[in-house]
């Protein structure tokens, strides 16, 4: 009667299309000054259809001749096809994660492992508010994982609606499944401006994808494959436009999922429909054995590629360049074909390893993976290591503060709100204002209520500089939240800045003495639209802060933290290994002054009598020798790495912005007399 067709080699095309557009969006490529994978996260997207159409064929299928399904066969093949390499990635990162995780890192590390294991981890980032597409998100070595919860849990939930509406409602499916698709596609779009995360990570707003490969599914098994030459030579053809035009033209921004999302979908589903890989030009295309082979080890791919990335990252802290990036690219490659060959295939293969034997084998594992990640999170990450590539073993300044369990920096919402007092001191701007954040906190909480609302700086209207930012944090919605915060919060004291070079200069740091931030050399998506919106920034930064101004709150501009261009703490463990005293390691002032001339041209064109200016480089600059600015004291680091301040960094000036309240507090005692 019905069954299954023969093997489809456009699918793996398909899949090859899909893992690659993930990883060269992950990597961040930059080709001629442009960013050409921007959209690739929809990778993801196409994965989701090709799913829910193979699984359904299988689930049908069976429903079709026997009128029921063999739920343990079915679940043994998911299990074979899911575990054994999931498992083997989790172990053979383990002694990296040790080697290069701080320790609250470790813990995080540890407990999305445990979420992956319970088919859980798309909740699991949900919950810890981590920001996808973020530039700290690429440091968390298994948040990929997240796309996998989504299809474990599709795979326990839907096999079973699906057998109750066939066994209730046979003649209905087409029907259910499709109200399914609209319900979820209606639910993705109205989240996609609500919560973003909640919409991003749950499987709510993703079945509509996996449906959209059930339909295709019960038509292939209903109706057979769709052949008529001109649907089959045209369909495909528009279906591989819509996909390259999503990868090339999304972008961070894209609302995601949502009615846009459509176009990634609905091109897949073309191909898989119309596509016959013997006469149209895509499947011809799709079916080529090299692209057909990078298909079959996908998932691997998609495995191996992320912690590899993001432990590079972390060993790396000057950022990759593009060299390093195809180099971990092939190294993907390589552990890919491995794995396959030694561990997908053959786990796979009921001949070579019965049932009995794979469920001891994965019973093992599972038990070696829950046991080694109960420990870390047990030993508080391991603190006392010898985390030898690091000077600094505390936290990231800027991820210190934390409430209900999450860190208060880059939130894009629901922001952490401190005290029970009369004022309030806002903290806005970039990761520069987020590392002051906790010692600001600690030395006045106990007087203002403390908000911090860092994440990017909040430049009005002008909301469309995010396509090209680092930060996804930086959307409409955020800026206009913070402004509806500030400016219902009356007579309070605002604290704002941030890296603002970079953003008027479009440029990585160059300290003109071999300290060249890499990631800076290729990443040119910010030097293409300087031009274009220098004024519109300026003018929209001015802008904001005057509307603080106008509404009678004090403003303390805190002016450009000077940038080191090389590793800090690194470079003065590298000298205290060769017992050199670390006082030699200073940038150019000059150099310094240049790089922000504009910026302190933009802040010093502010006028008001409530506004007031804190100087960082009054600290680090022109002091111990004439024209030089100081990385350290003492071999105690002021960075956390090239640019952001270390803890101590933070104390220091943070004393600057204390007088700078207590001169604020003196102005307005006076004017109460």
């Amino acid at each position: 009667m019905l069954r299954i067709k023969n093997y489809r080699p456009e699918i793996d095309g398909l899949r090859t299309i899909a893992v690659l557009s993930v990883i060269l969006y992950h990597a961040q490529i930059v080709v001629f000054g442009h960013n050409f994978f921007k959209g690739g996260f929809v990778g993801v997207d196409i994965f989701f259809v090709i799913s829910g159409y193979l699984i359904s064929r299988i689930l049908l299928s069976e429903l079709f001749e026997k009128g029921k399904v063999n739920f343990m066969q079915f679940y043994e093949r998911r299990a074979r096809r899911i575990l054994p390499i999931l498992f083997t990635v989790f172990l053979v990162t383990f002694p990296f994660a040790y080697k290069y995780l701080l320790p609250n890192q470790f813990i995080e590390y540890a407990q999305s492992i445990l979420s992956a294991t319970l088919f859980g981890s798309n909740i699991f980032f949900y919950f810890t508010n981590t920001q996808y597409g973020a530039e700290s998100s690429l440091l968390q070595p298994f948040l990929h994982t997240w796309s996998l919860g989504i299809e474990e849990q599709f795979y326990i939930l839907f096999p079973i609606l699906l057998l109750l509406a066939y066994k209730f409602a046979k003649n209905h499916l087409v029907t259910i499944i499709t109200v399914l698709i609209l319900i979820s596609l209606s639910y993705a779009d109205w989240q996609s401006t609500k919560n973003t995360q909640l919409n991003f990570f749950m499987l709510t707003s993703r079945l509509w994808e996996l449906s959209i490969g059930s339909l295709l599914a019960f038509y292939e098994l209903k109706y057979g494959r769709v052949k008529l030459e001109l649907l089959n030579q045209t369909m495909p053809l528009l279906g591989l436009v819509l996909i390259m035009h999503s990868i090339v033209f999304f972008n961070n921004q894209t609302p995601h999922p949502s009615f846009v999302s459509l176009l990634p979908t609905l091109g897949t589903a073309l191909i898989i429909l119309y596509s016959v890989n013997k006469t149209d030009l895509v499947g011809k295309a799709l079916s080529f054995k090299p692209i057909v082979g990078i298909g079959l080890i996908s998932y691997s791919m998609y495995l191996w590629h992320y912690p590899i990335f993001a432990f590079a990252r972390i060993a790396d802290t000057n950022e990759l360049h593009n060299d390093e990036k195809y180099l971990l690219i092939l190294a993907t490659g390589i552990l890919s074909v491995i794995s396959y060959f030694l561990i997908e295939k053959p786990f796979r293969n009921v001949g070579f390893i019965g049932i009995k034997k794979f469920a001891w084998v994965i019973l093992i594992l599972l038990i070696t993976v829950i046991l080694m990640s109960a420990m870390v999170i047990q030993r508080d990450g391991f603190k006392d290591r010898n985390l030898s590539y690091r000077l600094l073993t505390t936290e990231h300044p800027w991820n210190i503060l934390k409430k209900d369990g999450k860190r208060c920096h880059s939130r894009q919402s629901d922001f952490c709100l401190f005290g029970n007092n009369k004022r309030t001191i806002h903290l806005i701007g970039d990761s520069h204002i987020g590392a002051l954040s906790y010692e600001i906190y600690k030395s006045m909480h106990l007087k203002y209520n403390i908000n911090i609302m860092t994440g990017c700086w909040p430049i009005k209207d002008v909301s469309f500089i995010t396509n090209f930012a680092p930060s996804s944090n930086c959307t409409k919605e955020f800026i206009e939240l913070v402004h509806k915060n500030i400016l219902s919060t009356p007579n309070s004291i605002i604290i704002v800045g941030g890296r603002l070079p970079l953003m008027l200069s479009g440029k990585y740091f160059d300290n003109k003495e071999g300290g060249d931030e890499n990631w800076g050399k290729d990443h040119k998506d910010w030097g293409e639209i300087i031009p274009l919106l220098n004024k519109t920034v300026k003018e929209n930064i001015i802008r904001g802060i005057k509307s603080f101004l106008d509404v009678g709150h004090q403003v303390i501009l805190v002016y450009p933290i000077p940038e080191a261009g090389f590793n800090v703490p690194i470079e003065i463990s590298k000298i205290k290994k060769k017992n050199i005293i670390p006082e030699t390691l200073s940038t150019s002032y000059r150099v310094y002054q240049d790089r922000t001339r504009d910026s302190f041209k933009l802040l010093d064109s502010i006028k008001h009598k409530n506004i007031y200016r804190v100087f960082p480089h009054q600290i680090f600059c022109d002091g111990i020798v004439s024209n030089r600015c100081y990385t350290h004291r003492y071999g105690d680091s002021y960075y956390q790495d090239t640019h952001h301040p270390s803890t101590t960094g933070a104390t220091l000036i943070n004393g600057l912005l204390i007088k700078e309240i207590e001169s604020i507090e003196a102005t307005d005692s006076k004017g109460k007399e």
